[in-house]
């Protein structure tokens, strides 16, 4: 397994490059230190250092603004992950992590050290994802408005290398639920 964020997040993109080319143009640009620090700055947290490295490769995938209801999304060629998930960029994981945490009067179950950094597609209302632990540096996974699985990776590192995984297996011989069509990666 690989074993730091630019290593295994350079595999992933490879993959993409050379058998889901649609899918690799809808990687974002590099995220600058400033972004980052601004969005530090609005959520209370301080990016652990794999999230950061991989923002400043790629800042999740391309967004849209629905006009329907005024949120931003993902273009489908960019929701590559298994279920169709997107990576998400640092406008999406503020406006996210924003969404997520508790009100006053309501029961704690997002704490503010859990940054999301991957989602369903925005159509869904982003009820499943992928959060860091900003104090563990662990992978954990939410879905429909609780968190289903802690410590789901031991870090991002290793998050990518499934991701990698899971790639790998729509070249398989066995049936998975996404395909490669037209140089994107979609769901059957």
């Amino acid at each position: 397994m690989p074993s730091d964020i630019d290593e295994s997040w350079r595999r992933v993109v490879s993959w993409l490059r050379e058998y889901a080319p649609v899918s690799h143009r809808a990687l974002g640009g590099a995220a600058s230190e400033e972004e980052i620090a601004a969005v530090e700055k609005k959520i209370g947290v301080r990016v652990p250092k794999d999230l950061r490295a991989y923002l400043k490769l790629n800042n999740g995938t391309l967004t849209r603004l629905d006009g329907s209801n005024g949120l931003t999304g993902s273009y489908p060629e960019g929701e590559f992950l298994v279920g169709g998930w997107a990576l998400l960029p640092l406008s999406s994981i503020e406006r996210l992590h924003h969404q997520m945490m508790p009100g006053p009067r309501d029961e704690a179950y997002w704490r503010r050290e859990w940054i999301p950094f991957a989602a369903e597609s925005y159509a869904c209302g982003e009820m499943y994802g992928f959060f860091i632990d900003a104090e563990t540096g662990s992978v954990g996974q939410w879905s429909d408005g609780d968190v289903e699985t802690m410590d789901l990776f031991p870090d991002l590192p290793e998050f990518f290398a499934s991701v990698l995984d899971d790639l790998e297996r729509i070249l398989g011989p066995k049936e998975t639920s996404q395909r490669i069509q037209d140089g994107c990666v979609i769901l059957r």
